[in-house]
């Protein structure tokens, strides 16, 4: 028998081999295997040697059909080469019949006939993505639900019923590495112990290691620390912050987070955006070296996605609440992977790279209603009046409804002249706040968090566009009832307001390392407070509410006039 024939042969029988290993494998992975399997297998493979050294011994009689069979075999296989115009191997198949046993075993094995079948067939057409609702009085007094931090959960197959699986809702583990120790240094290489993130740089993740919330000393996702920060942020920046946005009746004040045109007196909720929240949520379960906390590597941790599901649900309950609002031509942007700084981004504007069709691609316009998507949230499903559902949302996630008077403090940071994200925190009464003074203090009133990308994003935008502006607002009110500042304004004959004077509150400027920089440092440009005037009657009547400015904190300013 010649050589090649031989090669060919002993080729085969190890393809054959492999083949009914991976078979076992993922027969075995999700429980499929039994002693009939194995036997099985192994007759396979005994007969494919028994071929074999039965074609050595009627070598001479084939030996030309055979080489004709090679000649064809090899032909075959220059012409998948040329056609594919790059290099294949010669076991390339195995990739695609690997994808082949995974449409066998998932796709087309369906569960026992029978009434659970149905139930089953019946899930799987309302099933959509979830979403977590982080600003729900359900947050506010559990945190982050146990699902997500749960090293294990257990699902039913077709053939078993509660198998153990790792929870694919706490972590990811990276294929590759993620970053370069060149760009960050030793100091936050999570294969170093103890582990400290750097404040300054997007943290390194090593291949084979997890993503992480809250990270330990030891690299590990605090769980603890996770749901309290999550419980602090849901009641003093979530719940606040989310129900003043739902009364911005303009779309871009709503979307993002505003410019350096943008005042605040031209709209009641204005500093106010769904990006400020969501930025927030980022901070606040990412924490220091955390992956949700810097823009460039979030999305490797599974909770992004439920967290942006939720943002889409906001989007659309604000839409039904303001159904004559939708996006109106702006050419003052930021840019993006695909759009310049400067373009004209409106409601026709491609929303790249999410594909319509090979050649299109999906618009605002074309999406205004989720419908047309074919799914819609709890809350829209019976189509209610905008009025009804803007009331009972603002009831659903009000901070203090039975106060007639909230005090806000507005801030505008540079985005991006840290070159890093960073928090702004707001204490009251507490002259000596810095950047140790934890957020669990009593005199904690809120923070800003400025989501920005590390120096060394690949995002040119980012790194050219360095005076983009976050406008921010905390709401005082629930601070000043725990220090017992009456909420009501006080003004004195000369107008001065005697209940919260401008001293009375810090601002400090946070890295996520721990460590402080000066407000200025930080790209602060402006912070001034408000009171609003909500009515005694607590009936959530927001078209008759009124509002004042009533000082400036920063730049500070020897006396403040209420206006």
């Amino acid at each position: 028998m010649p050589l090649i024939l031989h090669l060919f042969m002993l080729s085969l029988v190890f393809m054959v081999f492999l083949t009914c290993l991976m078979i076992y494998y993922l027969m075995k992975q999700y429980h499929l295997v039994t002693g009939i399997v194995v036997k099985l297998i192994a007759g396979v493979v005994i007969a494919i040697m028994v071929i074999y050294f039965f074609l050595l011994g009627i070598d001479h009689m084939f030996y030309y059909s055979k080489c004709l069979f090679m000649k064809r075999l090899g032909i075959l296989y220059i012409m998948i080469r040329l056609k594919s115009k790059r290099k294949l191997p010669f076991f390339f198949f195995l990739k695609y019949l690997k994808f082949l046993i995974y449409l066998f075993l998932f796709h087309f094995k369906s569960y026992p006939a029978g009434s659970e079948t149905d139930e089953y067939k019946q899930e799987v057409e309302k099933l959509r993505f979830p979403y977590w609702d982080w600003a729900s009085p359900s947050t506010l007094t559990n945190g982050v639900p146990s699902v997500l931090f749960d090293e294990y959960v257990f699902v039913d197959n077709p053939t078993q019923k509660n198998v153990r699986i790792r929870n694919p809702l706490r972590a990811f583990t990276l294929p590759v590495d993620l970053g370069s120790l060149t760009l960050v240094g030793d100091v936050s290489n999570p294969t170093q112990r103890p582990y400290s993130p750097d404040g300054s740089t997007t943290p390194y993740t090593p291949k084979g290691y997890a993503t992480v919330r809250h990270p330990d000393n030891n690299y590990i996702s605090n769980s603890d620390a996770t749901g309290l920060n999550v419980v602090t942020f849901c009641s003093s920046v979530f719940r606040p912050v989310l129900y003043q946005a739902l009364l911005v009746d303009k779309w871009r004040q709503f979307s993002n987070h505003g410019d350096s045109e943008d005042k605040p007196e031209e709209n009641y909720g204005h500093y106010s955006s769904i990006e400020v929240i969501h930025d927030a949520v980022h901070d606040a379960l990412g924490g220091p070296g955390g992956h949700m906390s810097y823009p460039d590597i979030a999305g490797f941790d599974p909770i992004f996605f439920l967290h942006h599901c939720n943002v889409d649900r906001l989007i659309a309950i604000w839409q039904a609440c303001h159904p004559d609002v939708w996006i109106i031509g702006n050419t003052d942007t930021e840019g993006t992977f695909t759009q310049p700084v400067d373009k004209l981004i409106d409601e026709n504007t491609p929303l790249t790279p999410f594909r319509k069709s090979e050649n299109d691609y999906w618009t605002s316009k074309l999406v205004r209603d989720i419908k047309t998507l074919g799914y819609t949230y709890p809350e829209l499903e019976k189509n209610p009046n905008s009025r009804d559902l803007l009331r009972s949302m603002l009831k659903y996630y009000h901070p203090n409804l039975y106060l007639q008077y909230h005090w806000k403090l507005t801030l505008a940071v540079k985005k991006n002249k840290v070159g890093a994200p960073f928090q702004i925190r707001v204490f009251l009464d507490l002259p000596t706040a810095n950047a140790s003074t934890p957020i669990s203090s009593p005199n904690f009133a809120g923070l800003i968090s400025i989501f920005a990308r590390g120096k060394e994003t690949q995002c040119a935008n980012c790194l050219r566009n360095v005076s983009t502006d976050v406008h921010g607002s905390v709401d005082l009110t629930a601070c000043m009832q725990r220090l017992f500042i009456d909420t009501n304004p006080e003004l004195s004959g000369d107008g001065v307001n005697q209940s919260l004077l401008p001293s009375q509150i810090t601002l400090v400027a946070v890295l996520k390392d721990g460590s402080g920089i000066s407000l200025e440092n930080a790209g602060l440009t402006s912070a001034s407070y408000w009171v609003f005037d909500e009515g005694p009657e607590f009936d959530l009547d927001y078209e008759n509410w009124t509002k004042k400015l009533v000082g400036q904190v920063y730049p500070p300013q020897t006396s403040i006039q209420s206006q």
